[in-house]
């Protein structure tokens, strides 16, 4: 069985396959950060944390310590994410390990599914942050994709609407339903997370900028420069 644009729209299980989408997507961003972490600022204790499932960070806090820039912008992502579900939770009385196990909420999941990479282990720390900052991008995608849907209540979303709001700027809000409070919601993550992600790329470019500064060869006395009288 496929998701069809088609499909009759059902709000209850929209929200609740999205709250599941949201679930896999903040543990996916809860992975970059423990890896971003271990593979550089705590390098000295990657032997012991190099599975985030056999060897977990229990207090979320911790990322916010590590001193890395990129560690920093991956744990407000994370935060802001668990923040979204904490609301759904809330608001559809939901129950994550139910919800989690329903067949027709998990294929309800996937209908706007945004890439992952799952063999992060594997890559490097700057490879890492490339596809960190590729999730960022596509989770916006996946969230202004909800947002057209709630808008339109149908799956079947009129092309303009899904052009304007694929990466919204400001502007392209006045589009949406600012009466319905899911719309709100999602609007206001869609928000936090684009400004995290213009934030890594601010970092991204200082660094860059510091990096090319590092490596310019240092300029050597030219004897012609020199005031003193040549003999």
């Amino acid at each position: 069985m496929k998701n069809s644009t088609k499909d009759p729209f059902d709000l209850n299980l929209c929200m609740r396959g999205f709250g599941n989408r949201l679930t896999t997507v903040h543990s996916d961003v809860y992975e970059y950060c423990y890896y971003l972490t271990f593979k550089r600022s705590m390098k000295m204790y990657a032997s012991e944390f190099n599975d985030p499932d056999d060897a977990p960070v229990h207090d979320l806090g911790f990322f916010e310590t590590t001193g890395d820039a990129y560690v920093t912008n991956c744990f407000q992502a994370l935060k802001s994410l668990i923040n979204c579900k904490l609301e759904l939770i809330n608001r559809f009385g939901i129950i994550e390990e139910d919800d989690l196990d329903d067949e027709r909420l998990r294929l309800e999941s996937d209908r706007y599914k945004p890439y992952f990479l799952r063999s992060k282990r594997s890559k490097s720390y700057k490879r890492l942050k490339l596809y960190y900052e590729r999730l960022l991008v596509e989770t916006i995608k996946c969230l202004s994709t909800y947002v057209c849907v709630l808008t339109a209540k149908s799956y079947k979303v009129p092309r303009v609407l899904k052009k304007q709001m694929l990466l919204p700027e400001p502007e392209c809000y006045r589009l949406l339903n600012p009466d319905d409070n899911n719309v709100m919601l999602l609007q206001e993550i869609i928000v936090v997370l684009k400004n995290i992600l213009l934030d890594f790329r601010r970092i991204s470019a200082e660094h860059l900028l510091k990096t090319i500064a590092h490596r310019r060869p240092k300029k050597t006395a030219n004897p012609c420069d020199d005031n003193r009288p040549v003999c």
